[in-house]
């Protein structure tokens, strides 16, 4: 949820986030090789409970939380893909075993990392993800795997205009679908009009995790170049593939501050600071109004 004022409007946004199922583990498995099935399946239980776009605070990414770094090591593009990311992961942990020629350091490594194990031996941290990954592989049973869907709402109400748009999403693999509707009315002489009614539905696809390309069409046909993982991310919309519609930028620091701007027809700038999930900040538009932000 997102909730910002200025002295003229009330901006309001409530997005819904949840899960769905398109494949079981036993599926996804079967791409596993040189491991036991049921230690990699236990593990991503431990790591993101079987959501393929997990994310953790460290910035690890999807089933078995990989970072992008090791990834791009063993020729992984898409962490969000669970095939790509089960794949980079037990190559990790073929890895690891080579060098450790134990399970136990293979597994604590994975976690603690193998400069650390190397150098100091498994510490307290690396121990009890060992214990935590060895218990979930004994109680492994088959499940489902689950991907995002999104629907969500937002809005600006002032005297005399009013304005509701919905979205929806979902992802799957390399591809993220979505549609937006937005409707509006205008007060004008004592009496409320309708002003506009338009619907766009759009198409991403992923060929790498930080990069991603696709279209929307509606009034207009639009272009939308993404640079970046979603922690830190830029996204260009061309107008008709020609002039630029709207540039977005989001950048998220480890010591919770964060910046996001928008611009279209105006412009929006947003900073502050996060308190676990919760962001606080100041938002300032392109009229010079300063506004107070928070997102749920």
């Amino acid at each position: 949820m997102e909730l910002y004022t200025d002295s003229m409007f009330l901006n309001f946004e409530y997005t819904f986030l949840g899960k769905y199922s398109y494949m079981s583990s036993s599926e996804l498995l079967n791409y596993v090789w040189s491991q036991d099935r049921n230690l990699i399946g236990g593990q991503m239980y431990v790591e993101s409970n079987y959501y393929t776009h997990a994310i953790s605070s460290s910035h690890a990414v999807g089933l078995l939380q990989l970072k992008p770094i090791v990834a791009q090591d063993f020729g992984i593009h898409n962490l969000f893909n669970p095939i790509d990311n089960i794949t980079g992961a037990t190559a990790y942990h073929s890895y690891l075993y080579k060098i450790f020629q134990s399970e136990k350091q293979q597994i604590a490594a994975y976690y603690q990392g193998p400069t650390s194990v190397l150098k100091s031996g498994i510490n307290s941290s690396g121990l009890n993800y060992y214990k935590k990954v060895k218990k979930a592989q004994k109680f492994y049973k088959n499940t489902e795997i689950y991907s995002p869907f999104l629907i969500g709402i937002n809005g600006k109400v002032s005297l005399n205009y009013f304005e509701l748009n919905t979205y929806s999403g979902l992802a799957y693999k390399n591809f993220e679908v979505y549609s937006t509707q937005n409707l509006s009315f205008i007060k004008e002489n004592n009496s409320t009009k309708f002003n506009k009614l338009s619907v766009t539905y759009g198409l991403m696809y992923f060929p790498k995790s930080d990069f991603s390309i696709g279209s929307s069409y509606g009034n207009n046909l639009n272009l939308y170049l993404r640079l970046g993982y979603p922690w830190s991310q830029n996204i260009l919309s061309l107008n008709n593939l020609k002039f630029m519609n709207s540039y977005y930028l989001n950048i998220e620091y480890k010591n919770g501050i964060w910046i996001k701007s928008y611009i279209d027809n105006n412009f929006i700038f947003i900073t502050g600071f996060s308190i676990y999930d919760i962001k606080f900040g100041i938002i300032i538009n392109s009229d010079y109004r300063i506004g107070i932000y928070m997102s749920l």
